[in-house]
Order: structure tokens, then C-alpha cells, then sequence
């Protein structure tokens, strides 16, 4: 090409003929002409480079470059670096007007030719704890099953215990360390040249698949994992015990919906039994089946029942100011409470429905007592923390409630804190969303760790809930730190509920700190709508000896 006369068309045809950022050798005399020697990219999404690739080179490659940059800081970028030859001739005037054109034209057909790729690595990454995410673990297992190398492998489903007593003690910072750290030993375990991966399901829930010979090295990681934690200026040695479900995959198998459900089977007898690692066998198998069957009939019979928990102000004379719904299963003659039957309704994923459930028969029953002109007061329902991988979540819970045309203040939803913290960004979408409609928002569990200025700062929510067995006597430390806590939290606008409390002192010292919501046997047991019934008409504490009353 003659120096001085770029043919523009050319160039575009050339570049039209670059497909996935393999140029040709027509597009070299353009290079050429320009003297560039090399073309390279970075992908950066939110701020951390992901890939870089080499998309041209040729030889003489010297030191000078530019660089174009598209796209914003908080989302997938695209960095393109033109590298000049050794010593590159002055440009001329038409050279000067010709790289602009080059530079935008070629960057752009990168970022485009790059871009379906890093959003399918956002898709499948879990980009703060570096693995990858459920959405990989579904199309790695058909990937695996259609190749035929499935019966290579093992899976595990590995849950960390005791995070609920690190988040209660030192914070949701500390607990998330905890839980990093521990990724960090499964990635530098797992061997990708040889087709194993991890995957973070969230919170402190991993998926590992290994190779079945290798499967004695993740047991010990399954056992103890000792890792060093920072709290404030110090320093303490802790040991990450977790248990695990294990299937080794088989030709029988038919996907990865059918090894994870042998897995959850395993990690729930693994739960149930208190052992740390299950391998799943027919007889598991068997009881399983037969508990998430019964569990799934129940369900679709409508045989669970709703239970309500009230929640008491003490301003002036202690009244009902709220309540709890809670779900109970009636089976063979006995009311069973979800500490029974709630991990068999997680691992399954009935969780969700028993959640939506319980929110459809409060709004049908608020619906019902209103046009018995029954006096009112919130009702809140638990949401588990599942719920959170469902984008459409807080539009969901809307939905229900607008379908009975219920007021939205009537409504309160409830998220606990070890749910929460693992999925923050998801979290404070639905809180904002269901707070700005009028939905009452609860934090559950919370803790008085030293993440708690974080969570009150970055969540829209009504009320948080605390455990009064933080404000013992004997503990001065942990005394100041729920004063303060109450403190802060109420300058910021919330509620404070106190469950747990069991003598008046309790209730009185509480209510010099500020907390005047209380959620306790020591006032109400969970009771029937029958009783709750007349709890709503009768509102006012007159003269009762708190926790008389039997359990109803």
C-alpha cells in the first residue's frame, strides 16, 4: 500500500473478514502501513483483569503503544493495547487520519468478539470468592455426561460447620475470611488439567468434583482445615470442620440432576446422624426418599399449619405490636416444629415453597380477619436465605401479597443473618425493593459482630432481631457491645426485637438500652390462629403472668 493513500474500504472488508479476532493476511498490510507490530487485549470485569489474549503480532515488535479502554469501571471492560514497531517512521497527515479510524474500528471488533465470552465467565463466576458458581455446575456435568468422562469422578457436597458461631461472635467479616479461606484450599486441591472444579453454591455450601482415586485428599479437607483469622489487632489459629454428601458417578447416572440429588441425600443423613462425611448408598437413598415424598404430600395437601408468635412493646403497658408466623407439620397425633423437617425441606429445594406457603395463608387469613373487622398488627413470615439466588424474588412476595389486597404494611419478611451475608449485593435489591413498596423488612439472627455498622449502613430494612443470651450478667463485654449496638441501630431508624429473654430483670435492663420489642416465651408461646384470634382482640398484657399460659 502505497504510503499517503489508505484504501478505507479495504480495511473494513478486511476487518469484516476477522472472525473471533483471527486477522488475516489482508488485514496485515493495514498494520503494516501504520506500523504496528502488536495487538493485545485485557478483559477486566468490576475492576479485576480476567483474561488477556495476543490478538496480532508480527515481528520487530518496540516499546511505544497506546491503548483504547471500552466500557465503565463497574462492569466488563475491554483494554486494547497497539504496539508499534522498532522505531517507527513520522506519520504522515493521511497516516494520522487513518489510525484513528484503525484504532476505533479494531478495538471495537475486539470488545464485540470478546464480549459474549466474559459475560457467559460472568454468568458462571462467583467472581468475590474466585470458582465458579451454580450456574457452571449444571453445564460442566452435561459437558461431562454427553464426552462419556463422567465415571471419572466423585462429587461432594460440603458444608462448613459452626459459621452460624463465628458470624455470632466475631462478625459476618470474620465468618466470610473463614469461608474464603476455605475455598482457597479446595482451588489449590482440585486439578482442572484433569477436569475437576469446584463450585461455591453460596454461603458456607461448596460442589466439588474430583477424580474418585483422589478423593482420600479431599476427605482431609472435609475433616480440618486450619487457617489464621484476624479480629481487629489480633490474631487466633482456627480449625474449619465441615461434613460432606458424597456420589461416586456411575453409568446408572443419567445427569447432574440425578448425582446432586444423591449427594443432597447424602449430606442430609450426613446432618441428620452428626457424621462428617456420608457416602450415599441405597439405603440412605430409601429413607430419603420416603421423608421428602411424605414432606412433598403434605405440601401439595395442605397439611402444614400456621402458627403465630406475638411480639410484644413494652412502652408503657406491654401490648401486642406484631407477630411471627410459623410453620408446624401435624403428623400422627403431634404438632412437629422445623427443626424436625426443615434440613430434608432445604436440601430438597421444598424450602421455598413452604416459605411461599406460609406467605399465601397469612395473606388469605389477614384478608379474613379484616372483614371480621378484627383488629390488626404485622405479620412477618421467614424467607430462607434460597430464595436469595432468585432474581425475582421481592416482584414474587409482591405479587402474593397484592393478590389477597392486602395492605403491604401488614407484611413483614424476614432474612437471617447467616443466609444474608454470603449474598449482600442480591439482598439489598429485595430489601430496598420490598421497603419502598411498604413490605416490613426483618433481620434475623443479627449479630453484634464488628460487620454490624456495614449491614445497618447498607440495608433498607424496618427491624433486626437479636438473642438476649448476648446480655448475660457474667458478660460485661458482650453487655456493652448489644448496648451500643441497640444504640446505633435505633439512631439509624430501626426496630430493635429481643428474642430469648426469660426474667423481668432481662426486660427491664433491655429496655434501659433502648429495646422495647420483645419476641419470648417468657410472654407468648408460638400459639394456633385460634388463640392468636383472640390475642388480636385482646391486645393488652393487663395483669398476666408472663409465660403462664401453656403451649398451644
Amino acid at each position: 500500500m502505497a504510503a499517503g493513500t489508505p484504501d478505507i474500504k479495504g480495511f473494513f472488508e478486511a476487518l469484516d473478514e476477522c472472525a473471533d479476532c483471527k486477522f488475516t493476511d489482508k488485514f496485515f498490510k493495514y498494520a503494516d502501513y501504520l506500523s504496528i507490530a502488536k495487538i493485545e487485549d485485557t478483559q477486566i470485569i468490576s475492576g479485576r483483569p480476567v483474561s488477556k489474549n495476543v490478538d496480532f503480532l508480527s515481528d520487530n515488535v518496540g516499546q511505544e503503544f497506546f491503548e483504547v479502554t471500552l466500557g465503565t469501571r463497574d462492569s466488563v471492560t475491554t483494554v486494547v493495547r497497539f504496539t508499534y514497531k522498532q522505531f517507527p517512521p513520522q506519520q504522515t497527515v493521511e497516516q494520522q487520519e487513518f489510525i484513528k479510524i484503525f484504532r476505533a474500528s479494531v478495538a471495537h471488533m475486539i470488545a464485540v468478539s470478546r464480549l459474549s465470552a466474559q459475560y457467559s465467565y460472568l454468568y458462571n463466576y462467583d467472581m468475590e470468592f474466585g470458582m465458579y458458581n451454580p450456574n457452571y455446575l449444571f453445564t460442566k456435568f452435561d459437558e461431562m455426561f454427553a464426552t462419556g468422562v463422567a465415571t471419572k469422578y466423585s462429587v461432594a457436597f460440603i458444608n462448613i460447620k459452626q459459621v452460624n458461631q463465628l458470624n455470632r461472635y466475631f462478625g459476618s467479616d470474620i465468618a466470610g475470611t473463614a469461608i474464603k479461606s476455605y475455598a482457597n484450599k479446595l482451588k489449590e486441591l482440585i486439578d482442572e488439567s484433569r477436569g475437576e472444579f469446584a463450585v461455591h453454591l453460596g454461603g458456607d455450601n461448596f460442589i466439588v468434583v474430583i477424580i474418585t482415586s483422589r478423593l482420600p485428599e479431599l476427605e482431609r479437607l472435609i475433616t480440618s482445615v486450619p487457617v489464621t483469622l484476624a479480629y481487629g489487632v489480633d490474631k487466633f489459629e482456627y480449625v474449619i470442620k465441615s461434613r460432606a454428601g458424597i456420589t461416586t458417578i456411575k453409568t446408572s447416572h443419567r445427569n447432574g440432576k440425578h448425582v446432586m440429588g444423591e449427594c443432597s441425600q447424602a449430606y442430609t443423613y450426613s446432618r441428620k446422624n452428626n457424621i462428617d462425611i456420608v457416602y450415599y448408598s441405597d439405603e440412605i437413598n430409601e429413607k430419603s426418599h420416603n421423608n421428602t415424598e411424605t414432606l412433598t404430600k403434605a405440601l401439595n395437601d395442605n397439611k402444614f399449619l400456621i402458627y403465630y408468635q406475638p411480639i410484644i412493646s413494652v412502652e408503657d403497658q406491654p401490648h401486642l405490636h406484631a407477630a411471627e408466623a410459623l410453620v408446624r407439620w401435624p403428623v400422627d397425633g403431634r404438632i412437629i416444629a422445623p427443626e424436625e423437617f426443615i434440613n430434608i425441606a432445604t436440601d430438597s429445594g421444598l424450602v421455598t415453597r413452604i416459605d411461599f406457603y406460609v406467605l399465601e395463608n397469612v395473606c388469605k387469613n389477614i384478608k379474613n380477619w379484616q372483614s371480621m373487622n378484627i383488629p390488626l398488627v404485622p405479620i412477618s413470615i421467614n424467607f430462607s436465605g434460597r430464595h436469595l439466588f432468585n432474581n425475582s424474588i421481592a416482584n414474587d412476595i409482591l405479587a402474593v401479597i397484592d393478590k389477597y389486597e392486602v395492605d403491604h404494611s401488614l407484611i413483614g419478611i424476614e432474612f437471617s443473618e447467616p443466609d444474608f451475608t454470603q449474598r449482600m449485593p442480591i439482598l439489598k435489591d429485595v430489601s430496598q425493593t420490598l421497603t419502598d413498596a411498604g413490605v416490613l423488612v426483618t433481620l434475623d439472627k443479627f449479630s453484634t459482630g464488628q460487620s454490624t455498622l456495614n449491614i445497618l449502613h447498607d440495608l433498607e430494612a424496618n427491624y433486626v432481631k437479636i438473642e438476649a443470651d448476648r446480655f448475660e450478667p457474667e458478660d460485661q463485654r458482650g453487655r456493652i457491645i448489644t448496648n451500643n449496638m441497640i444504640n446505633l441501630a435505633n439512631i439509624l431508624g430501626y426496630k430493635v426485637i429481643c428474642e430469648g429473654v426469660h426474667t423481668q430483670k432481662q426486660v427491664e435492663d433491655l429496655k434501659m438500652c433502648g429495646c422495647l420489642l420483645f419476641q419470648s416465651f417468657f410472654y407468648d408461646k408460638p400459639m394456633s390462629e385460634r388463640f392468636f384470634l383472640n390475642r388480636l382482640q385482646n391486645p393488652l398484657y393487663e395483669n398476666e403472668e408472663p409465660s403462664g399460659m401453656p403451649a398451644q
